[in-house]
C-alpha cells in the first residue's frame, strides 16, 4: 500500500492536500502532521513513498525535513509546498534534491498531473480504480453499502462555482458580497466551513461555532478556497446526470425554503436565527450526500433510473446523514437542530429545536396537528403562523467558462 506523509499546519490546506492524494491514489495510507518534528518521527517509524512538505512552519521548517530524508538512503519522493516562488527558494530546495516544487495557491489539475508524473515509477504507478470497482461491486446496493461504511461522503458542488470561489480575492466588494451570499446557501460549502471551523485545528474556545458567518471568519477566504477545491475532488461531486441535477436543485430549494420560514419565525419569537438558518442549509444533507454516490456509480459505466434513485434516497437518507455527521463532525447543537426538523425528541425544552420542528411542519405539513401544541410551548397563539409550504427562487447556474 502506498504511504503518503503530509506536513502542513494550515488545516484547510492539509485537508485539500489529503483529498488530492486520495483522489489520485484511493487506496493510499495518508499521515497528516502539523510540525516538522512529528513528521520526522512519523517518517522514521513508518516511512513514506511520497512526502508533501510545507516550507513555512513555526520552529523547524519543512526544508529541514527534506534535508534529513534526503540524507538517508530512503527512496521517499519529496515535494516542497510553499507560497514563495522566488528563484532563491526554488534553488535552495533544489540543492537538497527536492523532487518537485509546488507554489501555493496552486492549480489542482496541474498538481495532479505533476504528482502523477513524479510517482509514475514501476513500483508506484497511480492506480485507476474504475475497472476494479466495477468488478468488486455487482450492484449499486453493494456500492452504497461500502460507501456508507468505509467511503467518504460529500455533497454535490458545481465546478463553475468552485472556479468562482477560487477568484474571490479579485472581486470588487459587491461581487464578493453576492458570491459569499451564495456560499452560505450552498450545502457543500456550509458543511465543510462549519466542520473545519469547529475542528481541533481552528477551535479557540469552549463554545462551538454554529453560524456560517462565524465559521467563515474563523477559517478566512483562503480556507474557503481550499475547502471548495477539496469538495470538488470527492467522487461524484460534479453531477452530470440530468436526473441527479434536478433532484439536487429540488433538495437545495427545500433547504432554502426552510431557512426562509425560520427567518419569518424570528419576527415572532427570539432565538439564534443565523444558527438556525445555517442548520436549515444542511437539513437534507442525507439525501444530498447520496447524489454523488449515485453519480460515482454512473461514472463507472453503470445505469440508474428515476424509480431506483427515489428508492435509494428514501431508504438510505437517514443512514447517510449519520455518516456525514460522524465523518465531518458537525457541532452537536447543529446536529440537534437538523434532527428536530423531522422529529422532536421526547422531553425537548430547547427553544431552538422547537422552532426548527415548527418550521419543518410549516414546510412539510402537519398531519398529526402538532403545531398548536408546539406554538403554545413558545407562548404563541395558533393563529401566529400559517401552515403553508414556502418556496424561493434558486440561484441561476454559473455560465460555463466564466
Amino acid at each position: 500500500m502506498m504511504r503518503v506523509l503530509i506536513l502542513e499546519d494550515e488545516p484547510s490546506m492539509a485537508a485539500l492536500l489529503e483529498q488530492l492524494v486520495k483522489h489520485l491514489w484511493p487506496q493510499a495510507e495518508v499521515f497528516l502532521e502539523i510540525s516538522a518534528v512529528s513528521a520526522l518521527e512519523q517518517w522514521r517509524a513508518r516511512g513514506a513513498d511520497l512526502a508533501l512538505l510545507d516550507w513555512e512552519l513555526p520552529g523547524m521548517s519543512g526544508i529541514e525535513v527534506l534535508k534529513q530524508i534526503k540524507r538517508s538512503e530512503s527512496k521517499t519522493v519529496c515535494v516542497m509546498v510553499s507560497a514563495h516562488a522566488d528563484r532563491h527558494s526554488i534553488l535552495a530546495a533544489g540543492v537538497h534534491h527536492v523532487d518537485a516544487f509546488i507554489v501555493k495557491p496552486f492549480d489542482i489539475d496541474e498538481v495532479k498531473t505533476r504528482l502523477s508524473q513524479i510517482m509514475a515509477t514501476p513500483s508506484q504507478v497511480p492506480r485507476t480504480d474504475s475497472e476494479d470497482l466495477t468488478k468488486k461491486f455487482l450492484s449499486i446496493d453493494e456500492f452504497l453499502a461500502f460507501t456508507l461504511t468505509r467511503g467518504t461522503l460529500g455533497v454535490p458542488i458545481d465546478p463553475e462555482f468552485v472556479n468562482a470561489i477560487k477568484g474571490i480575492h479579485h472581486l470588487n466588494a459587491e461581487d464578493m458580497r453576492c458570491l459569499l451570499q451564495r456560499c452560505q446557501c450552498d450545502p457543500a460549502i456550509v458543511l465543510r466551513v462549519l466542520s473545519l471551523a469547529n475542528s481541533h485545528g481552528y477551535i479557540r474556545g469552549a463554545d462551538p461555532l454554529e453560524t456560517f458567518g462565524g465559521a467563515l471568519r474563523c477559517i478566512g477566504l483562503d480556507g474557503l478556497i481550499n475547502l471548495s477545491a477539496e469538495m470538488s475532488l470527492l467522487p461524484g461531486s460534479a453531477l452530470k446526470q440530468d436526473l441527479l441535477r434536478a433532484k439536487y436543485l429540488e433538495l437545495q430549494s427545500d433547504c432554502n425554503a426552510l431557512a426562509d420560514i425560520v427567518t419569518q419565525l424570528s419576527a415572532k419569537v427570539e432565538f439564534d436565527v443565523e444558527a438556525a438558518r445555517t442548520a436549515c442549509r444542511l437539513s437534507r444533507i442525507g439525501e444530498l450526500s447520496l447524489l454523488p454516490v449515485m453519480q460515482a456509480w454512473l461514472d463507472l459505466g453503470q445505469s440508474l433510473d428515476e424509480t431506483r434513485c427515489a428508492a435509494i434516497l428514501a431508504r438510505h437518507a437517514a443512514r447517510a446523514a449519520d455518516r456525514i455527521n460522524s465523518q465531518w463532525a458537525l457541532p452537536n447543537t447543529t446536529h440537534d437542530r437538523i434532527g428536530a426538523v423531522s422529529l422532536l425528541p421526547a422531553g425537548t425544552v430547547r427553544k431552538e429545536q422547537l422552532v426548527m420542528r415548527i418550521a419543518g411542519l410549516l414546510q412539510g405539513g402537519d398531519p398529526n396537528q402538532e403545531l398548536p401544541r408546539l406554538l403554545a410551548r413558545l407562548g404563541l397563539p395558533a393563529s401566529a403562523v400559517e401552515p403553508k409550504k414556502v418556496t424561493i427562487n434558486n440561484f441561476p447556474p454559473f455560465a460555463k467558462g466564466g
